[in-house]
């Protein structure tokens, strides 16, 4: 991967995150705007809606691409401002009117935003509008959440172990590999298992948890043993507030579960006014916020915290399942997995891990490596986490 000028998202390290969030900040536009003052339409001959300012108007320094006097919109932002509008429009109607409809679209979402006014918070990126937001929206950065993570985890010596940027989703993963707990799977010979063994080589690699470095980070012991795990999210786009999250990671397959959240900061503050917000004013916010989660993210990493969870887990490694099959399947109908999960799901239950709640937990999470999508990776670490502190959503 290039760094500077080449975009980067997925999962990987921390040099990739902070190279792309540093490049974001140089192509990044926000401005509060008047919707009186806006428009939308097709001049792209219907390939795509964009917002554009109203001749004359204050508006066109804040919503212009030189090329077409505008900016296109995202699927989420042509839906956030369909939500933005009154009355509402709903955003799958609103996206088929737009794929059809070009014209009618463009004269319903411009004469809806002239109606009364309203100021809306248009985020843009690489010359594309990625986020339609309340004038409410209090900003939380990604750059300074995480160089307050990082400021963080050298206080209670974690290190990061995964990072992952999506279009809406920002998250880093640190673990303290001096805070541990030896934890016995059930699974004949798993106390052999060199850390990562039975995980994804490739997923282990991108993170640079691999091989010998793994074992310079710290993460060498023998056997399976769990650290606690804490994950730090947020959202640019409107897509979820800011948290730090609570899980553990096993040694033997590096599958990480996201067990509990420990706080959570919404982006709702006072009025913005109207004009461009620079970085500046947007790390006012998000400092003052990041400040408030710092204790949630040592309190991830105490013996207490990470002692009620082995308890946990030690009851759910006690519960035999009987039907693996059946209870694959009671895990994919329970939180709406995709069909196409189920067979790779079961060929992990069964393969490596124990026939126990637990290990049912631990082949959600190490599917979770298989994912590709950074979103899909995290919301299979979240059903895993589930599994454990909910076991009554898996009925086996």
């Amino acid at each position: 991967m290039e760094t500077g000028t080449q975009k980067w998202s997925g999962v990987g390290r921390l040099a990739h995150l902070v190279a792309e969030l540093g490049r974001q900040r140089t192509h990044r536009i926000d401005a509060c705007i008047d919707t009186q003052q806006l428009m939308v339409d097709d001049a792209a001959g219907g390939e795509y809606l964009q917002l554009a300012g109203v001749e004359g108007t204050q508006a066109t320094e804040f919503v212009s691409s030189g090329r077409w006097q505008g900016v296109p919109m995202n699927k989420r932002a042509l839906t956030q401002l369909g939500q933005k509008v009154s009355p509402h429009v709903p955003g799958k109607f609103l996206c088929n009117l737009a794929t059809g409809e070009s014209d009618l679209a463009c004269d319903l979402l411009t004469g809806l935003m002239n109606r009364a006014e309203k100021r809306l918070l248009i985020r843009q990126l690489d010359g594309e509008v990625r986020a339609v937001l309340s004038d409410k929206y209090r900003f939380i950065d990604n750059y300074d959440l995480v160089g307050q993570a990082l400021e963080t985890a050298a206080a209670v010596n974690a290190r990061v172990v995964s990072c992952s940027l999506s279009d809406d989703h920002m998250r880093i993963k640190l673990i303290a590999p001096d805070l541990w707990s030896a934890f016995d799977t059930g699974k004949p010979g798993h106390q052999f298992f060199s850390p990562g063994q039975l995980g994804n080589a490739e997923w282990q690699e991108s993170n640079g948890i691999a091989g010998e470095v793994a074992e310079s980070q710290g993460f060498s012991h023998g056997g399976n043993i769990v650290w606690p795990v804490c994950t730090i999210s947020n959202s640019e786009t409107g897509a979820g507030g800011a948290s730090v999250t609570f899980g553990v990671c096993d040694s033997a397959c590096f599958n990480m579960m996201i067990i509990e959240k420990m706080q959570r900061c919404v982006h709702l503050g006072s009025k913005l006014e109207t004009g461009y917000y620079s970085d500046e004013t947007i790390s006012v916010d998000s400092q003052a916020i990041m400040l408030k989660m710092r204790d949630s993210i040592k309190a991830c990493f105490t013996p207490e915290t990470l002692a009620k969870v082995i308890d946990d887990r030690t009851k759910a490694a006690a519960y035999h399942v009987a039907a693996p099959s059946t209870a694959v399947d009671n895990v994919v109908k329970a939180f709406d997995l995709p069909d196409g999960k189920r067979d790779a799901l079961f060929s992990h239950f069964i393969k490596d891990y124990s026939p126990t709640l637990d290990g049912l937990s631990q082949a959600v999470a190490r599917l979770a490596q298989d994912e590709p999508d950074a979103d899909s990776q995290h919301g299979l670490e979240v059903v895993a986490g589930q599994i454990i502190s909910q076991p009554a959503l898996v009925r086996v």
